[in-house]
């Protein structure tokens, strides 16, 4: 694996909820860098404080404590627009429940996405063309209840790709699918990190996708209890690849 300067550095971040008796911390002096290309897995059981430290990566809520940077910059300060427009412009989002809009066929979902960032015409080639490489090149004119999970969540990933983000934040992006077909979409995004500039950050529980990942988050009660290179990642999905 080539080594890359660090894109994003999270520096003593702390999250709290609440006040008094009732505060919960959700993260506690989080420090972890992320860089351009990385596949990085963040790993942990429920209430570890995994989805907490996406919101804050992507900008969906700000740090109680500490600092978040992206290409040097404090996201933290930003204002409320300004953080907005980071969110639209640089940051890509896949969630577990695809949330596409029903009315709206596979390219179009994708070509909406794009259209915040391009030209309309533009917007609808690159739709075609990330759907293509999805393997969805079939399916551009479907509606989403007309396809199944797996394929609902690869238009998800395209869908968010077509802003073209230096960051694409995905929460629990199998956790809907069978075994095979969850596979399949994080063989998706790992492809996605090695083969363009975005940095990708999956959170999961699955304890399977450590040896794939470039870069491991392990977070127990809101800590860092372990952060590690591989040097040689695993690819996800060469067993059945090969079969």
């Amino acid at each position: 694996m080539v080594d890359r300067a660090p894109f994003l550095s999270v520096t003593g971040v702390g999250r709290t909820f609440g006040a008094g008796d009732a505060q919960v911390i959700a993260l506690a002096d989080v420090d972890v860098e992320i860089a351009t290309g990385e596949f990085t897995v963040i790993l942990g059981p429920s209430g570890s404080g995994k989805s907490t430290l996406l919101n804050l990566l992507g900008g969906m809520d700000r740090p109680s404590t500490g600092s978040i940077r992206v290409d040097g910059e404090p996201i933290e300060t930003l204002s409320d627009r300004d953080l907005t427009g980071y969110r639209r412009e640089r940051v890509g989002f896949v969630f577990q429940f695809y949330n596409l809009i029903p009315n709206l066929t596979a390219v179009e979902n994708v070509a909406l996405a794009a259209s915040l960032v391009m030209p309309r015409r533009e917007a609808a080639d690159t739709a075609t063309g990330l759907l293509e490489r999805v393997g969805l090149g079939h399916r551009l004119d479907q509606f989403p209840r007309h396809l199944s999970g797996g394929e609902m969540q690869r238009v998800a990933i395209a869908r968010a790709l077509a802003k073209r983000p230096a960051l694409l934040l995905c929460d629990e992006p199998s956790g809907a699918l069978d075994t095979v077909t969850g596979t399949q979409v994080l063989a998706q995004l790992q492809e996605t990190a090695r083969s363009t500039e975005t940095a990708v950050v999956v959170v999961t529980h699955e304890h399977t996708l450590a040896e794939a990942a470039d870069r491991l988050i392990s977070l127990r009660d809101g800590r860092v209890v372990e952060n590690r290179l591989n040097e040689t990642p695993e690819t996800i999905g060469a067993e059945e690849a090969a079969s």
